[in-house]
């Protein structure tokens, strides 16, 4: 009787600990946000406070490129098929990622600035909302944002 009492409160305990796991900060599923970002993205949008301009309208075909190459984070930037930019992802400060919001702040070599949103939905490609690369964020530059679709 007494070794299945402390059977019991074993596992009752365990379960109680095991609800009160968190994912830490910038980690959603296991996995840090940030490699979330890694992939192929198609610009669908770019949308100033003016107006919203398609990729139709744009007169050009736009591709990001996330990769981890030779210990970097490099982005690279394509316009119809031929690499336009390229950016290096600093590490110190690295990136700041925010779990509630699936935002990741990324600082480039450089100073260069970029904030990503992620917008995900369940059987669709991820949409990623990007600013412009800015020495800093918080002005009416960074009013225009560019919105990727990711490539399956």
């Amino acid at each position: 009787m007494k070794s299945i009492a402390k059977t019991f409160l074993v596992v009752v305990s365990l379960l109680l600990l095991a609800g009160r796991c968190e994912e830490s900060e910038g980690w959603k599923y296991g996995i840090p946000i940030t490699s979330q970002l890694t992939g192929t993205w198609m610009l669908e949008k770019v949308v100033t406070p003016r107006r919203t301009v398609w990729d139709k309208q744009i007169g050009y075909s736009e591709v990001l490129e996330i990769n981890y190459k030779d210990g970097y984070h490099v982005e690279e930037t394509f316009k119809n098929d031929t690499i336009v930019d390229t950016q290096y992802w600093g590490f110190h400060p690295g990136p700041v990622a925010k779990t509630k919001g699936m935002t990741v702040l990324v600082t480039y070599r450089y100073g260069l600035k970029r904030f990503y949103k992620m917008h995900q939905t369940v059987s669709q490609p991820t949409i990623l909302e990007a600013s412009a690369y800015l020495p800093e964020l918080g002005g009416a530059a960074d009013t225009v944002k560019f919105f990727y679709k990711q490539v399956w």
